[in-house]
């Protein structure tokens, strides 16, 4: 099993690998790393056959992983790990093609069993993550403003002043639609408030943000979580457009077209999209 699993939070980590590999931790079973469980509703009518779907919903993925630790300082490697699972934290899935992650809200660990004493136990983790969808091992960030520089010095006619990044193309691979971060930065201040319109060519849906910056001022849009926070404002959710619906601003699957609006921006402002591809499954083949 060429599969290597680790495990991450603010504790540490652990890693997990396969058999055939050099780990202190062996991989002996694992389940749960198949397709999205689905729980539907359906209606009965009498005098007609079957039923009739009415909806449905992805559940809560529980991943079981069975362990062997090997080693002269078993107990204590054991204690080690057991601390790092006693909290919430990310597990990392990696193999020949492919790199993914998943974060886990619960931990479930029975009694370990000691085999050989002091070198060789067995143990079960369950984890248990309220998002089902595995995500790719780091977030992808794409510049959707950015105005750089290239004239050097000494130069020679003729020659390109700069370059201007003004939207993009954004490509969403995994089955769901994401919710992406976007950040701007604005290096000075403003005195009156700058529309900045962000908009989805490809689903038609937009974000407008009218905000009087402060110098060095920072602002998240962060859709998923239904926040526009300012590094130094705070809270500036109120100075959206009446118009805009931050959960109507996802990425489908496939090319989103993503074109930028902005005002009277100064030299260093930016805009960037931060997004992760979600994956019903991580089967490892």
């Amino acid at each position: 099993m060429a599969i290597t699993l680790t495990y991450k939070n603010e504790l540490g980590e652990v890693k997990m690998k396969g058999s055939g590999q050099d780990s202190f931790f062996k991989i002996t079973a694992i389940e749960g790393l198949g397709l999205v469980s689905r729980e539907y509703n359906a209606a009965v009518y009498s005098g007609y056959d079957g039923q009739e779907t009415l909806s449905s919903r992805a559940t809560a993925r529980s991943i079981t992983i069975a362990l062997e630790a090997l080693g002269k300082n078993a107990a204590e490697s054991v204690r080690d790990a057991l601390g790092v699972f006693s909290q919430s934290g990310m597990l990392y899935i990696k193999s020949d093609n492919l790199d993914r992650r998943i974060y886990c809200n619960q931990v479930q660990i029975p009694d370990v069993t000691r085999v050989l004493r002091g070198q060789i136990a067995t143990f079960a983790v369950q984890f248990v993550c309220d998002s089902p969808f595995f995500e790719d091992s780091i977030d992808t960030v794409l510049p959707l403003y950015k105005r750089t520089k290239l004239l050097a010095v000494p130069f020679s006619l003729p020659a390109k002043l700069g370059e201007i990044v003004l939207g993009g193309e954004i490509e969403i691979k995994g089955m769901v639609s994401v919710e992406p971060i976007i950040t701007i930065y604005y290096p000075v201040a403003l005195e009156g408030a700058e529309s900045i319109i962000l908009t989805n060519e490809t689903t038609g849906k937009s974000v407008q943000l009218d905000y009087a910056p402060k110098n060095d001022d920072m602002v998240t849009i962060d859709i998923k979580n239904r926040k526009i926070i300012s590094s130094v404002s705070g809270n500036i959710i109120n100075n959206l457009s009446t118009d805009t619906f931050l959960g109507d601003f996802v990425l489908v699957r496939g090319v989103n077209v993503i074109s930028v609006n902005v005002g009277d921006v100064t030299a260093g402002f930016t805009i960037e999209c931060k997004h992760n591809n979600l994956y019903s499954e991580a089967v490892i083949v």
